[in-house]
């Protein structure tokens, strides 16, 4: 066998596979296969430790405010109820759900004789999408499923509002004017980066006031806000986080701090315009509703797990 290490230092590509046969004692496949296991083994140690310090930053977070808590129904909602409910958030192919969730009480100011608190959630939304490849060969078919994130606050709402409103980013063609759609507004520069979608436009009016456009345009690109029934919902990775905690734990102070900065900043009008008051409905109206199973439009039977 020719030696891996000639005097010159330069080691000779075609002997690699003899070493590694005289190393396990075996041929170069076996070798391949352990050193594949080997690999896999650290990996699994690895995402274990990185989700052990998630939970164990989680617990950091909660304990930094007693009345702070984790959750696995942010706002007393289901993963599927909030599907449903929430537009902004998506279901994806197979299963969805939440995770790594806190909520808690917040300080708001929206007017006298109004609640100065209301409940804030912070979570990650997951979902999972799938992927199918034909093997030329046998002609199977096979399906392979990947998990996206979305970070998102949720608020509960002193009212109802019958009609949506959705905020999200402009699309690449509506960015340089070829696809825009949806309400648009005076601002060109808003209009370029968002795409409101609303059945009522003067609703849409009363959001999108000169100020309200500015903070989007200047503090939310590339955000998602959605009022829709009791709920307002922030979506999208802030620009600001904690370092101090571990991934997505550090996003989550932040989520509920852009859900305060949005509920200080939507126009006195617009609430007026809804009729802000304490909600009449009962505390838990959304989740004995059992419509909306009937009016979903993905399968029934399709799982809703979710976790912390």
């Amino acid at each position: 066998m020719p030696a891996p290490f000639p005097p010159d230092g330069v080691l000779d590509p075609t002997v690699g596979g003899s070493v590694l046969a005289v190393i396990f004692g075996t041929d170069l496949t076996v070798a391949l296969i352990v050193l594949g296991v080997i690999a896999a083994g650290g990996y699994g140690i690895y995402e274990y430790l990185r989700k052990r310090r998630k939970r164990e930053d989680l617990q950091k977070l909660v304990a930094r405010d007693p009345r702070l808590s984790r959750t696995v129904i942010p706002c007393g909602m289901r993963p599927d109820q909030l599907a449903w409910w929430c537009r902004a958030l998506q279901t994806g192919d197979r299963n969805y759900g939440t995770e790594y969730g806190v909520e808690g009480p917040l300080g708001v100011d929206l007017g006298p004789g109004l609640p100065d608190e209301l409940n804030v959630a912070a979570f990650r939304w997951w979902w999972e999408t799938e992927s199918r490849k034909r093997n030329r060969r046998s002609g199977t078919m096979t399906r392979t499923y990947s998990k996206s994130y979305f970070p998102v606050a949720l608020v509960k709402l002193p009212l109802h509002l019958p009609r949506r409103v959705l905020i999200r980013p402009e699309s690449t063609l509506g960015r340089v004017g070829l696809a825009r759609g949806g309400r648009q507004v005076e601002s060109a520069e808003f209009n370029r980066r968002f795409r409101v979608e609303s059945n009522d436009e003067q609703l849409v009016l009363y959001l999108l006031d000169a100020n309200f456009q500015q903070l989007l345009v200047e503090n939310f690109e590339g955000r998602t806000i959605e009022l829709f029934g009791e709920l307002l919902l922030v979506g999208g990775s802030p620009d600001h986080r904690d370092d101090s905690l571990t991934g997505v734990i550090g996003d989550l102070p932040a989520m509920r701090q852009d859900a305060h900065r949005i509920l200080r900043e939507i126009p006195a009008a617009f609430w007026r315009q809804v009729g802000l008051t304490q909600s009449d409905a009962p505390e838990n109206d959304v989740t004995q509703d059992l419509s909306f199973t009937q009016r979903r439009d993905t399968n029934e039977q399709r799982r809703f797990p979710w976790s912390l």
